[in-house]
């Protein structure tokens, strides 16, 4: 069996970084859109048997339970200390796969594929064009510190290697796309998909003199 745990952040700081091309209306309706999505690709997934999200939000905790999917009221210090939290929620047994809300691209195959990619008793990562990990996925007797934000896939690999444990990483793919920066909102519109982030972002105004943002 395998857990997935979705953390996300409150709508008040949904992706700030993107406020030079966004209000900050259409930012977090941004997020709850990618949000949605992604917990589509989870709900459709032959390998994801459980889902919690993590939200302190009041929309976001709406989205959640209207899906009848299991909500853990934020009250963590930060990212790490509330999937700290989560994890405390599943079983010894259960393989715990960690995915980012803000992934508007992947689909249930990419999920299956990663979780499946997964080493018998190791972890399976997937990074960002940042350094950052998008998704982490550990089995039953694993369960490795993690330690999320700027620049933790090497982290995480570092310490997979410190405690011997078999790693693969994945670099490319949708799984990898994240919603970080300006560049990155133009690439999607470029190529949005059906889904329901493409569509939104195919209504919002994103300010042009803004486009060669790196």
């Amino acid at each position: 069996m395998t857990t997935a745990i979705v953390p996300f952040k409150t709508l008040s700081e949904a992706k700030s970084r993107l406020a030079s091309v966004l209000s900050p209306a259409d930012r977090r309706a941004l997020a709850l859109a990618m949000l949605d999505d992604v917990l589509t690709a989870l709900a459709q997934s032959h390998t994801i048997d459980h889902i919690i999200v993590t939200a302190s939000d009041g929309a976001a905790q709406a989205l959640v339970t209207s899906r009848n999917i299991t909500l853990l009221s934020d009250i963590g210090t930060n990212l790490n200390h509330s999937l700290q939290l989560a994890i405390e929620q599943v079983a010894p047994a259960t393989s715990v796969l960690i995915i980012h809300a803000d992934l508007p691209l992947v689909e249930a195959d990419d999920i299956d594929e990663f979780v499946n990619s997964m080493p018998s008793g190791g972890i399976a990562l997937a990074g960002s064009h940042d350094g950052g990990t998008t998704a982490l996925a550990c089995d039953a007797v694993t369960r490795m510190h993690w330690s999320f934000g700027a620049g933790s896939l090497q982290r995480h690999m570092a310490a997979a290697k410190a405690a011997n444990l078999p790693v693969i990483t994945i670099r490319e793919g949708p799984i990898t796309f994240d919603i970080d920066r300006p560049i990155d909102l133009f690439r999607l519109r470029n190529d949005p998909g059906g889904r329901q982030t493409g569509r939104l972002l195919s209504r919002l105004a994103l300010r042009p003199e803004h486009t060669d943002e790196a």
